[in-house]
């Protein structure tokens, strides 16, 4: 007899799975209208105001010593996230529906302790001179080996990092279309350019996937490299045979 039990996944989601341990997709989220109130402003104010709070406790914690090299600059992804109404959660989740809005976010950070020739930190360096910077998000569909819908394949551009501001949040707010069950792995890149946009400077990298919000993200361990978002997404219908 095959039985279904609840358990709750590595980033904070609820999964089935059935007597032999595999995962099956959720059914459709009681949620579904209400997650359309939420728009990309609202969860990026959230996670603003988060950041900000883990950045005021990194600073006002003792600094440890540290050895190795410290990076200038770090890229995180947090995502995909659908949400059940302004308030929250906003929790990323491994599975989302079809035909919600969902959210990835990108958080860009300064090194706010990281001090050069004993005078500045990176981050009042590289945000003083108000460098312009863009994030690229580049999705393939990995069930079909095919790139991904265009919602999921954006470049921004066209900002600036601020003077004093040591974190830059960005959200990419899109609708999954897919019928059936479809597997999509986001690689996301960020490049700060120079002035005038040059394309001297050596600021490209690629965002490595988190699940929270914590004052360690001002001081990442040495060592830790990008990684892609996978996920999957479940639609309502069949999928239409080729």
């Amino acid at each position: 007899m095959t039985t279904t039990t609840q358990t709750s996944s590595a980033r904070g989601t609820v999964a089935k799975s059935n007597g032999n341990g595999m995962q099956m997709a959720p059914q459709a989220p009681s949620y579904v209208v209400a997650a359309s109130k939420a728009t990309a402003a609202d969860v990026k104010a959230m996670f603003e105001a988060r950041l900000q709070a883990a950045l005021d406790q990194h600073l006002a914690s003792p600094a440890p010593e540290v050895a190795e090299l410290q990076g200038w600059w770090d890229l995180v992804a947090i995502g995909p996230i659908q949400i059940p109404s302004v308030n929250g959660p906003y929790l990323p989740n491994d599975v989302i529906h079809a035909g919600d809005p969902a959210f990835m976010v990108t958080v860009l950070i300064l090194n706010p302790t990281l001090v050069l020739n004993g005078q500045i930190t990176a981050s009042e360096l590289l945000s003083t001179l108000g460098l312009p910077y863009e994030v690229t998000y580049q999705t393939g569909n990995i069930t079909r080996w095919t790139q991904g819908p265009a919602n999921l394949n954006v470049e921004h551009e066209g900002m600036s990092l601020v003077p004093h501001q040591s974190f830059y949040v960005d959200v990419l707010e899109f609708v999954p279309n897919d019928r059936d069950e479809v597997m999509y792995e986001m690689n996301i890149s960020a490049r700060i350019f120079g002035c005038g946009e040059s394309y001297a400077p050596p600021f490209a990298g690629f965002a490595r996937e988190i699940v929270d919000i914590d004052p360690s993200l001002f001081a990442p361990a040495p060592g830790l490299v990008g990684a892609p978002c996978r996920f999957l997404v479940y639609g309502d219908r069949p999928r239409i045979p080729e």
